[in-house]
């Protein structure tokens, strides 16, 4: 039976602290494999690459995605239960994989076995090093354990990246943006590019967490993250535009039934052609389930005019267009007879919104809270 050489090893004191290489992929964790076992190497993969799909979900929601865990896991059973898995390292990943698939289900005495054979059979795997550091009994010991390995094993991506969703857990926004970014370049120079792809929500997320709350860990944050993700309504705009700044400081002290038609009688959910309401156009914004992009621009555009004062700022746009016979809008997918041309162009040449790709505005996009949350603090300034 013929065998190939695979690439491996850390050498030195790695090797004595570690046991084994943690490299680019599992093949690299593995010193000798048979031509007979080359298809179990690819099919591995495909669990890896579900399991990181569910660790973003765990680590961007507020409860653990228990339907695709326990997918997973059943899914993993029944590979081994069908495939002669006889490498250590092989099945050391799997059992690594149960493990902390277990530990993100709240079962932590099974992922303690998982983790205490994976451990036996490869203790240098860096996904036996992540479930051991995640059964460390608190984030600060688990953080402890990642960085005392990354002093010799600066190239773990995987711990690397783990680092980096602790300190954001810990509200240290910019030191995990920072060390996440180190994270996507070590996996690109593995050639693993869809860690990338998958984790780059998370970091967007922290990216617009600084952005709103600051670096510091010791920031009074009323806000559930969590939550903030979900999409964004008419009251919790409301409530989040008076949490996080002044432009609706007039209407502050209503009581809260009364607000959402106050602001509608003030015109904040009326188009620029319509400031009165007197067609009904705030019905676009009070009879929505989810707020799209485009609403948010009319509701911001209206609620910062408002607050300056200058109401002719509303419509300046379109009356500006009108005079110059110009017909073709800036913004390729809002065109110059939509009832909110005057909001977009507003929000985005003020820079309180983005065009994401440079030309479009994606009017009909749902928007998080958060995102709603960037947007309007902008126009507070």
């Amino acid at each position: 039976m013929k065998k190939f050489k695979l690439m491996a090893g850390v050498a030195g004191l790695l090797a004595v602290m570690l046991g084994a290489a943690s490299c680019a992929t599992l093949q690299q964790d593995i010193y000798t494999s048979t031509e007979e076992n080359e298809y179990i190497y690819s099919s591995i993969e495909v669990y890896e690459d579900r399991f990181i799909n569910i660790d973003v979900r765990y680590q961007m929601e507020s409860s653990a995605p228990l339907v695709q865990i326990n997918g997973l896991l059943a899914d993993i059973a029944a590979y081994k239960s069908s495939t002669k898995v006889t490498e250590p390292a092989l099945i050391a990943r799997m059992r690594a994989f149960e493990g902390l698939l277990f530990k993100m289900a709240g079962k932590k005495r099974e992922a303690e076995a998982a983790y205490t054979e994976a451990r036996a059979l490869q203790k240098g795997d860096r996904y036996v090093l992540l479930l051991g550091c995640r059964l460390a009994k608190n984030s600060e010991e688990s953080l402890l354990q990642i960085e005392g390995i990354l002093k010799y094993d600066s190239k773990n991506a995987v711990l690397q990246l783990e680092k980096g969703k602790l300190l954001y857990q810990q509200k240290k926004y910019d030191q995990a943006i920072s060390v996440i970014d180190n994270a996507f370049v070590l996996f690109d120079n593995e050639g693993l590019r869809s860690y990338r792809t998958v984790y780059n929500p998370l970091r967007s997320y922290i990216w617009d967490l600084n952005t709103i709350y600051g670096s510091s860990a010791d920031s009074d944050q009323k806000h559930d993250m969590a939550a903030l993700q979900g999409n964004l309504t008419l009251d919790s705009l409301v409530s989040l535009t008076l949490d996080n700044t002044k432009l609706l400081d007039s209407y502050r002290n209503q009581k809260k039934q009364k607000l959402v038609a106050n602001l509608e009688r003030g015109g904040y959910f009326s188009s620029a052609s319509d400031q009165q309401n007197a067609a009904g156009s705030s019905s676009y914004l009070t009879g929505a389930g989810e707020l799209t992009r485009k609403m948010c621009a009319r509701f911001i555009w209206n609620a910062y005019v408002r607050h300056s004062g200058n109401l002719r700022m509303l419509s300046r746009y379109s009356e500006k267009y009108k005079k110059s016979g110009r017909t073709k809008s800036p913004v390729a997918d809002v065109s110059v007879e939509d009832a909110d041309f005057d909001a977009v162009l507003g929000v985005v040449e003020s820079e309180f919104m983005e065009l994401p790709d440079g030309k479009n505005f994606n009017p009909d996009k749902v928007v998080t809270k958060l995102q709603f949350i960037t947007w309007i603090k902008r126009a507070d300034k």
